[in-house]
């Protein structure tokens, strides 16, 4: 009988590429999906549209489906409502490894951090790795880093097999505009559709490290077939990228003749982390996973239809 996965965050940018991996592999576990958005990855044998924040119904689900490994790519980024980011990651992680606690406190659990954990870091810190300390500047660098101490109670508390994965920049086909590659994407759709030169962006002189999200997925699903539980592992390439330089390679692959400007209302001042890359040698050792994608492939992906 194959294993059971449950996915959070099912219908978003990466819940969709890992149910789409899942579903190709030689032995493909049965996909059971959560999210509070509709509709699900097509992947998926069955489909729990729940607020995960809501500790009731996360565990009415596990105890219906009592899933063998539980793959939380649930959360919502950005800062405007800094209430909502934090009852978005802090509740429905809690709510999550309470109701594994009471109903499947043997399944293995791989969480997605975020790289903003870390905040702001010196360059004589990069590339970071996961030992560097946590300075988030941002409400959602700080939900995602009350999250991370919440899987870690719940694996020192209760022996929970729980682990964090901090991706730093994932792009790929359906990548959000609410990140800087996808809001590229989103701009020169429109661009050449309609005929318009002009795109407007933030701050082009970041540096950034962009992970395939099928490189990424891949990790994850490796992670659960090997666990180190009590560990976190980086999602990265390695190798810093200069936003200007993603956009022009964008703006090279659409081919396009395109002018761009700055848009105040996209800096992000002193929230603004300069550059962050980083180091994934502990996943290397543990599990033997390297990039496979690279980053010209990603953006020919990400600007598909």
């Amino acid at each position: 009988m194959s294993k059971r996965v449950l996915v959070t965050g099912v219908c978003g940018f990466a819940g969709r590429h890992l149910c789409e991996y899942l579903a190709g592999l030689e032995a493909p576990p049965q996909i059971i999906g959560a999210d509070v958005a509709s509709p699900a990855a097509a992947e998926c044998e069955s489909f729990h549209q729940i607020d995960l924040s809501c500790a009731t119904d996360v565990a009415d689900v596990l105890q219906e489906m009592v899933p063998d490994y539980i793959i939380h790519l649930a959360g919502r980024f950005g800062s405007r409502d800094p209430q909502e980011v934090y009852r978005a990651n802090v509740l429905s992680m809690a709510a999550l490894l309470e109701g594994a606690r009471r109903h499947v406190p043997n399944a293995v659990i791989v969480a997605a951090g975020s790289a903003a954990e870390w905040g702001r870091v010196r360059l004589d810190q990069l590339p970071i790795t996961e030992a560097a300390p946590c300075r988030p500047v941002t409400p959602y660098g700080l939900s995602k880093l009350l999250a991370t101490q919440i899987a870690w109670y719940y694996h020192r508390v209760h022996g929970l097999c729980t682990m964090i994965v901090r991706p730093f920049q994932l792009i790929g086909k359906g990548v959000s505009a609410q990140l800087a590659p996808g809001a590229f994407v989103e701009q020169l759709r429109l661009a050449m559709r309609q005929g318009s030169p002009v795109i407007r962006v933030g701050n082009l002189e970041t540096y950034r490290d962009y992970l395939d999200v099928r490189d990424a997925m891949r990790a994850v699903w490796m992670l659960c077939e090997t666990p180190a539980a009590g560990e976190s592992f980086n999602l990265c390439t390695g190798k810093p990228t200069k936003t200007g330089d993603l956009l022009q390679m964008m703006v090279e692959s659409c081919n396009a003749q395109i002018t761009v400007e700055v848009d105040p209302a996209r800096l992000r001042g002193a929230s603004e982390i300069q550059c962050i890359y980083g180091d994934y040698g502990k996943l290397r050792a543990h599990s033997g996973w390297e990039p496979e994608i690279d980053l010209a492939q990603s953006v020919r992906e990400a600007l598909r239809d």
